[in-house]
């Protein structure tokens, strides 16, 4: 009985995968929504079964997609991946009652290997380099620009110039940032619409604990300073300081959220609307970089001098 059940949960999760994967082919910008919902079959079906059926049936829905990724739909595979192990890595935290941030960090690793593979097939398929793409596309914008300003008997020397190419170009070296972040977005969103599906479903309580919980280990502000110290003697055109700079980025954007989560717990230990730090993340992004750096502050502070147990022993 057992097994009808699982057979027949298998073929269920398979044939509304495959609707969604169809709505994201055949829909144009469809999977701006898709992209999001992908997963949640697979995060169903993990939760309740664990991870040795999931396995199975993903194994088979990925063999599903290299047949038609190769005959019929080229980004069948990436997106097919993306789904299962976003969908397994969150289902299978959910089925071992993991924490909500846990399961929200195998869900980015999860993301995270779909859109490099994603990318990767990209510039396989279309046997484009899309970084070199990117660079010449910079380089003929600045000339365009030049003479436009020289037609206009603007001068501009060739020290900007160079100046405004690093900063176009900088976007490269910051791409596994980005890709990260979107990753981070991403398993957010699923993992949240999976709670509430599952809960409709399956009568369970899933949610995310108040973001005013959200606390950092403090062994991220050793890596972050060890990150920072890094930078100061490798060669910036390297490989390596490319990576450190990603690694101090990434970390940085996670002590943001740090602060932002210290302001939401402080105004609520001293009772006060939530609209208050609501405004003030608003304002901070408006005067963007300056409340960045200032809410990151603050998350450094806050993982590395413990201020909320300050502050609950003073209360």
């Amino acid at each position: 009985m057992q097994d009808k059940q699982k057979l027949k949960a298998a073929i269920t999760t398979g044939l509304i995968y495959v609707l969604l994967l169809a709505v994201t082919i055949l829909i144009p910008a469809s999977e701006w929504i898709t992209l999001f919902l992908l997963p949640i079959p697979f995060v169903s079906y993990t939760s309740r079964y664990g991870l040795r059926d999931s396995l199975s049936l993903g194994g088979l829905v990925l063999v599903i997609a290299v047949l038609l990724t190769l005959f019929v739909f080229v980004v069948t595979l990436p997106f097919t991946l993306l789904a299962v192990l976003t969908g397994t890595l969150i289902g299978y935290s959910i089925h071992h009652k993991r924490h909500a941030y846990e399961t929200w960090a195998l869900g980015t690793v999860g993301v995270s290997i779909g859109l490099v593979t994603l990318f990767v097939l990209i510039q396989g398929i279309s046997q484009v380099d899309l970084i070199a793409e990117y660079e010449t596309m910079v380089e003929e914008s600045i000339k365009t620009s030049q003479a436009i300003m020289g037609s206009t008997g603007v001068s501009v020397s060739q020290e900007d110039l160079n100046t405004l190419r690093d900063q176009f170009l900088q976007f490269i070296k910051l791409l596994p940032t980005l890709l990260i972040a979107a990753a981070i977005g991403i398993a957010f969103v699923t993992q949240w619409l999976s709670y509430k599906w599952l809960n409709w479903r399956g009568n369970r309580n899933l949610a995310f604990p108040p973001f005013r919980t959200f606390k950092l280990p403090k062994s991220v502000i050793w890596i972050f300073l060890i990150a920072i110290v890094c930078s100061w003697f490798s060669d910036p055109t390297s490989a390596f300081a490319t990576g450190v700079l990603n690694v101090t980025n990434i970390i940085g954007m996670l002590l943001t959220l740090q602060g932002v989560s210290f302001l939401f717990f402080y105004f609520y230990q001293k009772r006060i609307s939530k609209a208050v730090p609501i405004l003030i993340v608003i304002f901070g992004i408006i005067f963007l970089p300056v409340g960045l750096y200032m809410t990151r502050i603050l998350g450094i502070i806050d993982v590395g001098m413990d201020l909320r147990e300050r502050m609950k022993q003073t209360k």
